[in-house]
């Protein structure tokens, strides 16, 4: 765990955002407070357009007419999502084009039956579920009803962010991805009706659900408190998890599903920071 002190200067600034100080895009922001909320903006404009790439292929794959236009609609949703967030990027000075063109965004592993736990593989600053390759349209399905909703209850904590325009953004990226888990949620209950396709259900959810929980992070990790004290969280992201872990518990049990034991220290531990 970090030891870092923080000056006295940082610790007024957190004392006058817990006071309800919000900043806008045409002020000079604090350069401490700019690093992290630049971290956090990165880190989801690149995973919103990696998503929508590794969404793409399902467009044509997806087992009916409807699903494909369904698909379709996610990928230009992630797609919106994506260019929403560079442009708050934009705003603050970066080159998004330039990135975008230089980044290998849309790379996934080969390999099937891997976790590569906290491990960053591209320097870019995607989460790092999204190097994995969605194979099936069951593993579709639980990224919808998995990583879908973790998203959702980590975007919630921004609907009273401290910058202004990223809360303004996030309401109708979070009205979208709502619908996005709930075709998971519908999904996960026809495939569980039929004894086959639930057993392989329940082989893709024991293989996604490390790679989904690694997503928040390491609970022990510095940035917690830090985006909290900062006004970009509101809650840490063990606090998040309890209430994604709880919520995925009482809807497998429903279905019949069996969620597998997850265990922190068990992850290759090269940290990446979550969304």
């Amino acid at each position: 765990m970090s030891t870092h002190t923080y000056s006295q200067e940082e610790l007024t600034l957190f004392k006058e955002i817990k006071n309800g100080k919000t900043f806008e895009a045409s002020e000079e922001l604090p350069p401490f407070y700019r690093k992290h909320l630049l971290n956090l903006l990165w880190m989801q404009g690149d995973s919103e357009y990696s998503g929508a790439l590794g969404y793409m292929p399902w467009i044509a794959k997806a087992p009916t007419l409807q699903e494909k236009v369904l698909v379709a609609q996610m990928v230009k949703d992630e797609m919106r999502h994506a260019s929403v967030i560079y442009r708050l990027l934009d705003e603050l000075g970066q080159n998004t084009s330039d990135h975008v063109n230089k980044s290998d965004l849309g790379y996934k592993l080969d390999e099937d039956q891997i976790n590569i736990g906290f491990k960053r593989l591209k320097p870019d600053y995607r989460v790092n579920i999204f190097y994995y390759d969605i194979k099936y349209w069951t593993d579709y399905i639980l990224f919808n009803f998995l990583m879908d909703r973790a998203a959702g209850h980590q975007l919630q904590d921004t609907f009273n962010s401290s910058y202004m325009p990223w809360k303004k953004a996030i309401e109708g990226i979070y009205k979208e991805e709502v619908m996005h888990l709930a075709h998971g949620d519908k999904w996960v209950k026809i495939l569980s009706r039929d004894p086959e396709q639930k057993k392989f259900l329940q082989e893709r959810l024991n293989l996604w659900w490390p790679r989904v929980m690694n997503i928040f992070g390491s609970t022990l990790g510095a940035s917690n408190d830090l985006y909290v004290n900062l006004g970009l969280k509101q809650r840490t992201n063990g606090e998040i998890r309890a209430v994604f872990v709880k919520e995925i518990e009482e809807m497998c049990e429903a279905c019949g599903l069996t969620l597998p034991v997850y265990r922190e220290e068990d992850q290759p531990q090269r940290e990446t920071a979550s969304l």
